[in-house]
């Protein structure tokens, strides 16, 4: 029995590495591909702000600093999630999204201690050399799943001088919201496919549980389609978004359950919608194309026939002239001069 335990305990470890692997690589992959507009939108979603879509830039920074531990010495390696900074005509705004499984009450220090590294590097010195400012970025903090974390986590730092400045960070937690109301973070959507993981693993799932689950599942999906596709009529997302969100959601879906039998179903109606929709885009692409030529030639062929037209009746017009017929009288029959 013990040498039982001993190997069964780092296998679990291993597969909650690899599982928040997935869902923090998922994360960063969807923002980095997602269009600009659809990133702008998440960050306005997340913190109530309304940068416009179609005009704010948007970079991702590095995130990946180097710090020195004062007591040894040694240097020290901190990598963040997502760092982006929005920048537009009369602002220029940084923003740290940083994103976890389960509670860790040590995360907020973790938070503040990213933003500090990613302000420092971007700090200014006054030309005295008395003063040195740094701007903090926004931070959020959001949650795959279930979470008892509060709706804002915050650090009171107190001063010498007595006075006190606190640190607030606001978290999200996916799951405690339903696709609709996702709606306006569309980038998140399919993480909503985690709502049943938990369930799933507990011990005490069978097979008929799991058929349960599997209906359950095929339901959110479809649910989180019908979602994507609104986002994108109401252009939060772009036909390029949509495809995107919907590869990951199929991968996901995939990664999480498709080792179940019970889940064959749900992942073949995925992958039908998956190829839907990306077969209605290249179908919209292709006919946008095809009606774009042919306007341009029947704008061409028109703008064609006018100029022949001008020349033929500038030819009758010289005739008309020479004949003896007055200037006058010309113009009366012609609508040009």
């Amino acid at each position: 029995m013990p040498k039982k335990n001993a190997t069964r305990k780092p296998k679990r470890r291993n597969e909650k590495r690899e599982t928040a692997q997935l869902f923090d690589l998922t994360l960063k992959c969807i923002l980095k591909e997602a269009s600009h507009p659809a990133v702008v939108h998440l960050i306005n979603s997340i913190h109530k702000k309304n940068y416009p879509l179609q005009t704010t830039s948007v970079k991702f920074e590095p995130t990946e600093h180097i710090k020195k531990i004062l007591k040894s010495g040694k240097l020290q390696k901190i990598v963040s999630d997502i760092v982006v900074t929005l920048f537009g005509k009369g602002f220029k705004d940084t923003y740290l999204i940083e994103a976890q499984i389960k509670d860790d009450a040590g995360m907020v220090l973790r938070i503040f201690n990213y933003s500090v590294q990613i302000a420092v590097a971007g700090k200014t010195i006054s030309d005295d050399g008395s003063r040195m400012e740094i701007d903090m970025p926004a931070p959020a903090l959001l949650y795959f799943e279930e979470s008892k974390t509060k709706d804002i986590v915050s650090i009171r730092m107190k001063f010498p001088s007595g006075e006190s400045v606190l640190y607030n960070v606001p978290t999200l937690k996916i799951l405690e919201h339903s696709v609709s109301e996702l709606e306006g973070m569309a980038l998140l959507l399919p993480f909503f496919v985690l709502k049943i993981r938990k369930e799933l693993k507990k011990r005490s799932t069978d097979s008929e549980k799991r058929k349960r689950l599997s209906k359950e599942l095929d339901g959110y999906v479809a649910e989180i389609v019908k979602s994507l596709k609104e986002s994108k009529r109401n252009n939060y997302i772009n036909e390029r978004d949509l495809a995107m969100l919907l590869d990951k959601l199929v991968h996901m879906s995939s990664e999480l359950y498709g080792k179940y039998e019970e889940f064959v179903e749900v992942d073949m109606n995925l992958k039908k919608w998956a190829k839907s929709s990306a077969c209605e885009a290249i179908d919209r692409a292709v006919n946008k194309r095809v009606n774009n030529a042919v306007n341009k030639a029947v704008s061409q062929a028109v703008s064609k026939a006018k100029e022949e037209s001008r020349a033929e009746g500038q030819a009758e017009l010289f005739a008309l002239l020479e004949s003896g017929v007055s200037l006058a009288e010309a113009k009366k029959i012609f609508s040009f001069s």
